[in-house]
């Protein structure tokens, strides 16, 4: 039976924590969403245990700098977790194996900051790389501007590594614009493998990557 609730305060004693994204739900990628930080300090101060499920492509601890630098408190959260970090601490366990990264990113920096700590070498010739990392777009990206790299990927089929499975991101001013995730499923659609990469662990559990 659907509830509807004026506030979270309505029903945060029915639960051990409460897990939110951040994108859409705390802020619009520039600005918190009204109210949203004083309602999570809060249900913090009634002793709610907060975490933040991400899907952006960077780490951890950089989404809990911008979520900071935007006004939220940083004791506020028991836990970050995003997709980036989730595919780095796979590559650093060495469950998935990828050695040189062609890195499509929103910004210079992005990619060495996220493969800071990694047995990785990111290269900017894609005939070189044995994967490619799909980590964040220039929110002015023209469409079909990635296409010759993912046909390339497809031809010599090399797996795409996909940080950020959204499909659309929110933007002030209630703009929305096409995300990583879009470009991976269209990928998927024309004939790249899903199963992107099969490795087999140092324990030797077999396991699959499944980021597009």
């Amino acid at each position: 039976m659907t509830t509807t609730i004026d506030s979270l305060s309505e029903i945060s004693g029915r639960f051990d924590a409460i897990v939110l994204d951040q994108w859409g739900v705390l802020h619009d990628g520039t600005t918190p969403y009204p109210g949203a930080p004083g309602c999570l300090a809060a249900l913090k101060s009634g002793g709610t245990r907060l975490a933040v499920l991400s899907n952006s492509g960077k780490r951890a601890a950089p989404n809990a700098d911008r979520i900071a630098a935007m006004g939220f408190d940083p004791g506020l959260f028991d836990c970050i977790m995003t997709s980036g970090e989730a595919l780095w601490q796979d590559i650093a366990a060495g469950l998935i194996v990828a050695r040189r990264l062609y890195p499509i990113v929103r910004a210079n920096g992005d990619a060495e900051a996220w493969a800071d700590g990694l047995d990785i070498l990111l290269t900017d010739q894609l005939q070189a790389a044995d994967a490619i990392l799909l980590m964040g777009l220039p929110d002015d990206a023209p469409h079909g501007a990635f296409d010759d790299v993912f046909q390339t990927a497809r031809a010599r089929g090399i797996p795409v590594l996909c940080t950020n499975p959204d499909r659309a991101s929110p933007r002030a001013g209630g703009a929305v614009v096409v995300s990583p995730g879009a470009l991976a499923h269209d990928h998927v659609k024309r004939g790249g493998d899903r199963k992107l990469l099969w490795q087999t662990a140092p324990s030797g559990v077999s396991r699959r990557s499944d980021r597009a």
